[in-house]
């Protein structure tokens, strides 16, 4: 089945830019209530994915005046989240949610669409079971 049905699209999910300042960065993961969120550029291409771990490791070996001038794009992430592109498939997220809370999808040119949910994958595998 095609993960377009269960997209999480860009327009309610939670992201940050790349150029965003480190301390507003920050600020924003932790509004969101989220442990790991999605790095977009402004021209809306997917980069990565940021987490709370990212960042503890950055102000434990970063110096403050440093850090002013870091953007989120410029965080060294110590995992990198796996993408998908839109036309996957429901069946290719198993594994991805098992190491992942969520897989960033994008589009043929690699911009940001949106996410599924490990939620979303593993009601799928429930529905199909029952079926």
């Amino acid at each position: 089945m095609n993960i377009s049905f269960f997209l999480k699209p860009k327009i309610e999910v939670s992201y940050l830019y790349d150029d965003c300042p480190v301390r507003r960065a920050l600020e924003d993961l932790m509004r969101s209530g989220f442990t790991a969120i999605p790095v977009v550029s402004r021209q809306g291409k997917y980069i990565g994915t940021i987490t709370e771990g990212d960042f503890l490791r950055l102000l434990l070996h970063c110096s403050p005046d440093r850090l002013d001038r870091m953007t989120a794009g410029q965080v060294e992430r110590r995992v990198k989240h796996r993408s998908v592109f839109i036309d996957a498939r429901m069946e290719d997220m198993v594994d991805l949610v098992a190491v992942q809370n969520f897989v960033p999808v994008a589009d043929g040119r690699g911009m940001f669409c949106g996410i599924i949910t490990r939620r979303d994958v593993i009601n799928w595998l429930r529905g199909s079971r029952v079926k």
